[in-house]
């Protein structure tokens, strides 16, 4: 991308041109270059070019793409910090969800440090929407739920399944069950006290 259309979206972006204002301008500064080559549409209408590298991703975005983050309040740092935490792959509408539904870019960090490298936009919101964050799931993995999905451990959290309750039930000898188990225990009322 060219320095004159990086320096028109930006003005976009702070607001300084409207969005018919910024399409004149592109408009002219395309008209004004030698011709490109058509570039692919994905399904929100983003067009990306295939030499698109992660920093360039608002140099691929539409001015309605950029109005969109805006209308939603989503800063530019936290489009980089989440691509930065491996989330590079989001479309606009991802970004706007993820942000409309409070998490983090440090939440999505977390989680991939406690080994879930490749959650989907829809697996961080679930987990994020049912309380299970990075400090649930090592407690999990400490007390030997290493494998247990994401699915698993958002049933495990509803059920009220935590790390203290497997310990206390190891204690008295249940060990190596399934997380399907320990819920089924939890729902059950076994408990360490009987």
């Amino acid at each position: 991308m060219n320095e004159g259309r990086a320096q028109i979206l930006e003005m976009l972006v702070a607001g300084r041109v409207t969005v018919e204002q910024a399409d004149r301008l592109l408009a002219a500064l395309d008209a004004a270059s030698p011709a490109a080559p058509h570039e692919p549409v994905n399904q929100t209408g983003q067009q990306w070019r295939r030499h698109e590298r992660a920093e360039d991703f608002f140099a691929s975005l539409t001015p309605e793409d950029l109005m969109e983050l805006r209308d939603h309040d989503v800063s530019r740092a936290f489009v980089e910090q989440m691509r930065a935490a491996g989330l590079d792959d989001l479309s606009v509408a991802d970004l706007i969800e993820l942000h409309d539904n409070g998490i983090t870019p440090s939440f999505v960090r977390d989680l991939r440090e406690a080994g879930f490298a490749d959650l989907t936009r829809d697996q961080l919101s679930e987990l994020y929407c049912h309380g299970v964050d990075a400090i649930f799931v090592r407690g999990m993995q400490e007390v030997g739920l290493v494998g247990a999905s994401p699915d698993q451990l958002i049933e495990l959290y509803d059920h009220g399944v935590d790390a203290a309750f497997v310990l206390r039930m190891q204690g008295q000898g249940f060990t190596n069950l399934t997380p399907d188990e320990w819920v089924e225990l939890r729902d059950n009322g076994v408990d360490s006290s009987d």
